[in-house]
């Protein structure tokens, strides 16, 4: 076997979660490594979604981490991109699938981590569009930063993770209360919250997928039939959302 084989069989080894012993490497030795490496990637798990370990506990979530790790490895050498599929697995996991709005908490608390550490991008500014003839905007595609995402959710997200900050801990929450969320990336880097009217979720996840201005529209008044296109519009340009208005195909 020649090194780089044997580089590929000792990554194997130390990374799949179900694997047999093997002569070509010594068994103590390995699970020193096999162990290292499941614990480095329950500490990102234990970084990337701080409110799941405050609402389940640190001796919960340490366990919680563990059958993750056991039965999800890590698909890329970036620690950064471990994790996607944990809300998935709290959902389906026998011993959290009875906490409703804790999937939904870690889709939050993913897509912060994810939109911190995007790529950057130039907001449109507002004076591009006003240079375009009004009657032509239906037709617009738009480039997004890829920093935003959507999250049209029926849980009080805003004010579960307001809940476990530092300056607003302890804030009254409603679980009845729905709170869909668009979230940007603010020009110091930081991600933010912004709870959507009825009928912006839609809109935004359209403009995000591609849809012209028009398509977004027409998805915002399905969603809520009093929906402002002018206040949703304003909206998506004061936080960044759109970068770039995509050439005409």
């Amino acid at each position: 076997m020649n090194e780089t084989a044997w580089q590929h069989a000792l990554l194997d080894a130390i990374t799949t979660p179900q694997w047999q012993p093997d002569p070509r490497f010594a068994a103590g030795a390995l699970a020193v490594y096999r162990n290292n490496y499941r614990v480095g990637l329950m500490e990102m798990l234990a970084l990337v979604y701080p409110l799941c370990r405050q609402l389940l506990g640190d001796e919960f979530f340490e366990a919680l981490s563990r059958e993750y790790v056991k039965a999800t490895p890590s698909a890329s050498g970036n620690l950064h991109r471990y994790g996607e599929g944990f809300a998935g697995f709290v959902a389906a996991f026998d011993h959290t699938a009875h906490i409703g709005y804790l999937p939904d908490v870690a889709r939050l608390e993913w897509a912060l981590h994810r939109g911190y550490y995007a790529a950057d991008a130039t907001p449109l500014a507002i004076d591009t569009l006003v240079a375009i003839p009004q009657q032509q905007w239906g037709e617009l595609r738009f480039r997004c930063h890829p920093a935003c995402h959507v999250l049209d959710s029926a849980w009080p997200l805003a004010s579960i993770h307001a809940h476990h900050q530092p300056t607003t801990a302890g804030c009254a929450v409603n679980l009845h209360q729905a709170q869909p969320l668009l979230l940007w990336r603010n020009t110091d880097g930081i991600m933010q919250l912004q709870k959507l009217a009825p009928g912006q979720p839609a809109f935004c996840q359209a403009l995000l997928g591609g849809a012209t201005l028009d398509a977004a529209s027409a998805a915002g008044l399905a969603a809520w039939h009093e929906f402002d296109l002018q206040s949703a519009l304003l909206l998506v340009l004061q936080h960044g959302v759109l970068s770039a208005i995509k050439e005409p195909s």
